[in-house]
Formats: structure tokens, sequence, C-alpha cells
């Protein structure tokens, strides 16, 4: 699980010049970088794997949702037994 506070947080200007060594501090780790400009959030780096994990769950939560909408829409659509709808026939 993703710590909400980034342990690493670098700034715009130091990213540029040190471009090289912050992607390979996030390749070697699961932790996230964050990049400020003037202190202000301006990104976050994350290594692939981290990105992948975090896709798959994302995908995990709205096919949750998905669901959790057609079981709701499903239970206020009015249905109707087979003995009722022969029922109407007689």
């Amino acid at each position: 699980m993703l710590n909400p506070m980034p342990k690493k947080i670098v700034s715009v200007s130091d990213f540029q010049r040190q471009t090289k060594p912050t992607f390979d501090s996030i390749a070697d780790s699961k932790d996230p970088v964050l990049v400020l400009n003037r202190n202000r959030k301006v990104g976050v780096f994350l290594s692939p794997q981290v990105y992948n994990e975090f896709l798959e769950a994302y995908e995990d939560f709205v096919d949750s949702k998905d669901l959790e909408n057609a079981i709701k829409s499903k239970r206020e659509e009015k249905t109707y037994s087979l003995d009722k709808v022969l029922a109407d026939f007689e």
C-alpha cells in the first residue's frame, strides 16, 4: 500500500539537474517521489510496478461500483413471476 506522504520530495529544478538518479531511485523503490515547484505539488513519480498495482486496484474499484449499480437497478425494475403472467392470459 502506498504511503499518503511520500518519503522522497524533489523540486523541479533538482529533478532537471538529476533526472537519471531520480528515476534510478524510483525504479529501485516502491515509494513515490513527490515533485514540487515553488512549494506546490506539481507531480508524482511512481515506479512502473506501483503504477500497474494502482491501475489494477482502480479497475477493481470501478468494477465493484458497476456491479453495485447493476444490482441496485435490478432491484428497482418491476419484475413479474411466470405465474402472474400466465394468470393475466387466462
